[in-house]
């Protein structure tokens, strides 16, 4: 892997805060617009979300749109969930960021009222829940059609769904005759070699919530040095797929020990705004050197406008990891 061996050199002043020359930029430097609720995009605090992602240098914004199901087993999706953002309120939300000179792109999930783990779905009655899922996907490709949209993510970490390789190709097709921008489906790190479908795809989608530290507080190059073995992992799958990665979701919570397990978001922890930075920082720093690598879209910033120094969830709004990414996207490559 390109720079490991100076990596390796310089491992000794790990600790302290290394400024390296600046990330170039990628093709999609984006983030995940985020609320649970009805009419949470169309408000004036999303449209100041929006316009604050807009002055961090963000190209692309992935407005987030979830559906709803009660069990992993159900076959039965909530497709009228009063938690699902209306057709008007993300109207309202690509609208602006389309003001503030961003692409859009639509980003799908379902959640389970539960709790459990959307990889978890394995539905009793799989042909019924593909075509409730079907409905979902293929309206919401309609709207994107309709509004100008760049990407669609037809799909998020489900995992229990991939045996059923031909659904998913036909929601696929599907989703080709009614939407003409770009299809991704966003794996979970764990999931993303298991998926038999990546050729239909334009991207290979990952979400990296990769351990990136050993301990508490580590130092950046330690960081950068814990990324490597997962890089080449991925380069790997670009050159098994020949399609370029895009990062479909990476971020880190302001707490101690955030770089150990990222992808825990309920588990107690001490509020640690630096040990975030420096995540941040390091995956600028090493998701930037590859050229196969497309672009990422961070996890995530609230349309409500939470955040702020004592916030302890994933959002870098209000602390050190927003000055990181804005130092990263809006200052001049040397």
């Amino acid at each position: 892997m390109p720079g490991l061996v100076c990596l390796t050199l310089l491992l000794g002043c790990s600790d302290t805060p290394l400024e390296l020359s600046g990330p170039r930029p990628m093709s999609i430097q984006g983030f995940t617009l985020a609320d649970w609720s009805a009419f949470g995009y169309s408000n004036r605090h999303s449209d100041i979300a929006i316009r604050n992602l807009g002055e961090l240098g963000v190209t692309d914004c992935a407005i987030l749109i979830t559906t709803y199901q009660s069990s992993p087993s159900t076959s039965q999706l909530r497709l009228n969930d009063a938690r699902t953002p209306g057709r008007n309120s993300v109207a309202r939300a690509l609208s602006e960021a389309h003001r503030q000179g961003m692409e859009v792109t639509l980003k799908l999930h379902v959640d389970i009222d539960d709790g459990t783990w959307r990889a978890e779905i394995d539905p009793e009655n799989p042909e019924a829940w593909f075509a409730a899922y079907e409905t979902f996907v293929f309206t919401w490709a309609e709207r994107a059609e309709s509004w100008g949209v760049r990407q669609l993510i037809v799909g998020t970490e489900l995992a229990g769904t991939l045996k059923h390789e031909q659904a998913w190709r036909d929601l696929i097709q599907g989703c080709r005759e009614r939407f003409h921008g770009d299809l991704v489906y966003a794996a979970s790190w764990d999931e993303a070699a298991l998926v038999p479908f990546w050729d239909a795809l334009d991207f290979v989608g990952i979400n990296t919530y990769f351990p990136v530290a050993t301990r508490r507080d580590p130092g950046r190059l330690e960081i950068m040095e814990a990324w490597q073995p997962w890089l080449s992992r991925m380069q790997l799958l670009h050159e098994q797929t020949d399609k370029q990665i895009l990062v479909t979701e990476i971020g880190y919570r302001s707490i101690d020990g955030a770089g150990l397990h990222p992808y825990q978001f309920n588990t107690s922890g001490t509020l640690d705004l630096r040990e975030q930075a420096d995540l941040y920082w390091a995956a600028l720093q090493v998701l930037a050197e590859p050229d196969w690598i497309e672009g990422v879209y961070w996890w995530n910033w609230l349309a409500n406008g939470a955040g702020g120094p004592l916030n302890r969830d994933f959002t870098p709004f209000g602390k050190e990891a927003e000055q990181i990414l804005r130092d990263a996207w809006t200052s001049p490559t040397p």
